[in-house]
Parts: structure tokens; C-alpha cells; sequence
């Protein structure tokens, strides 16, 4: 089920069953003269869309935009800095987590995200931690695929 086809009522039902969530993430880059600039968005939301499907979970629009700066030299290339995209993650993580999500299970398809994705991680697990005296665990667990 696609997070952004759903109304807020129907999250909702579906927190109390299940706290997990699927966001893919890829990137907007060239891919030789004849491949599509969006392949590595494009594959990491098929094949969450269909791990979601198996898994009945619900799976949560594309970040389409990653780390690509060794790819700004083709036209139509679109990158993040780290920290932006560090950003964008931990701020895709801590809206999902305040609204009840506990298990953030990112699908991706570039191979230029994963240091980023890392440090974005521990960014989140750093804020939990850091939070005012909650357990040095906490429940809140984040986890890349590629």
C-alpha cells in the first residue's frame, strides 16, 4: 500500500497494526547515452513497491535525489550535498516516527547514498538518545537494503 494514496484515517488504522514503513531511495543521474536519468529511483520504488506488496507494508514516496556529484558532467544530473541529504533523511524519519512509525526500512537504488545514509542514521539515533534522558536504545531502529 502506497503511503500517498492513503487518507490520514487509514495510517492511522494501520499503526495499530504495524509500525513499519518502506521509503525508497535512489538518484537522478545519467546512466549512458541511453539509459534514464531516474533509473535509480525508478528501480528503488519497483522493487519496494513490490517487497511492500509481499509483505503487505506500506511503502512511502521515492526520494528521487541522492548523492551524484562524480555524475554533474552529464546534463540533467541532480545532486544533494551530504548534509542536505543527511537532512532530508532524518527529517523523512523523525516525521514518520512522531506519527507512531518505529521501523524505517530504506530500499536503495544508488550506491553513492550509502556513507550518506549511514551518518543520517546515526544523526537520528543520535537526536533519540539525546533527547532529554530516554534509554540509550531507542525503539526507533532505521535500516538500508540496496
Amino acid at each position: 500500500m502506497l503511503l500517498h494514496y492513503c487518507t490520514w484515517p487509514e495510517v492511522e488504522v494501520r499503526l495499530r497494526r504495524d509500525t513499519g514503513i518502506i521509503v525508497p531511495i535512489g538518484s537522478t543521474e545519467q546512466h549512458g547515452p541511453n539509459g534514464l536519468i531516474g533509473t535509480d529511483a525508478l528501480c528503488a520504488e519497483v522493487v519496494a513497491k513490490g517487497v511492500g506488496e509481499a509483505a503487505d507494508a506500506l511503502v512511502a514516496p521515492t526520494i528521487s535525489v541522492g548523492m551524484a556529484q562524480h555524475h554533474l558532467g552529464f546534463t540533467g544530473s541532480i545532486t544533494l550535498r551530504p548534509s542536505t541529504l543527511i537532512a532530508v533523511v532524518r527529517d523523512t524519519v523523525q516525521s514518520l516516527a512522531r506519527q507512531g512509525f518505529t521501523r524505517v526500512y530504506f530500499i536503495n537504488g544508488h550506491g553513492g547514498n550509502v556513507a550518506t545514509m549511514s551518518a543520517a542514521f546515526s544523526e537520528v539515533y543520535a537526536d533519540s538518545s539525546l533527547d532529554g534522558g530516554r534509554r540509550n536504545a531507542p525503539n526507533l531502529r532505521c535500516r538500508l537494503m540496496n
